[in-house]
């Protein structure tokens, strides 16, 4: 993380010295998110926590640009029962593909308002556009938060659930919703 903040200096000064009106900011964060789906049998839900990240905000006289990348570890998502987050980590592949990617390219958000935006959600071997709903726009001393939502269609990004004695699967729509913190 260190590397990624002294590159992030670095350009910050490049940008200044091509064009003063543009400001980058860069910001650690967190990010925690619930997912929420449904099955035959009984509905379940899960937590899942990213990895710490960096998040680029930049301000230009056409307006607040956000961008970053945020990793989440298929082995730390977690729905209370240890054999359905085994199934589950084998539709990831998880020894193969360890990590979920999202990658937010440069995308305009206004303070305060709610954004629907695009992200590149990597899964497995599979890249897929995903649109996400930003919301509740936050910022105090400790820094800026911020919702996130989206739903995903296990199908459309390549996943087969499993499915037990036959009859008893998963369905395919998964409802995810998060919490960013940006710090200061």
């Amino acid at each position: 993380m260190q590397y990624l903040l002294s590159i992030g200096l670095m350009g910050t000064l490049a940008v200044a010295l091509v064009s003063p009106a543009t400001a980058q900011d860069l910001r650690s964060g967190e990010a925690s998110f619930d997912f929420h789906a449904t099955s035959t049998l009984k509905d379940f839900s899960g937590t899942a926590v990213a990895e710490p990240f960096v998040l680029e905000i930049t301000d230009t006289p056409e307006g607040r640009y956000l961008a970053g990348t945020v990793t989440v570890a298929v082995a730390r998502m977690d729905t209370g029962h240890a054999k359905r987050d085994q199934n589950m980590r084998r539709m990831f592949d998880e020894p193969n593909f360890p990590f979920m990617i999202g990658v937010l390219p440069p995308t305009p958000m206004t303070v305060g308002e709610n954004a629907s935006v695009l992200i590149d959600l990597t899964i497995r071997d599979q890249t897929t556009t995903v649109p996400v709903q930003l919301s509740g726009w936050r910022e105090d001393e400790q820094g800026i938060a911020l919702d996130l939502e989206m739903t995903l269609s296990l199908d459309a990004i390549g996943l087969n659930p499993p499915v037990f004695l036959g009859v008893l699967r998963v369905g395919d729509t998964v409802t995810v919703r998060g919490e960013i913190r940006l710090r200061n």
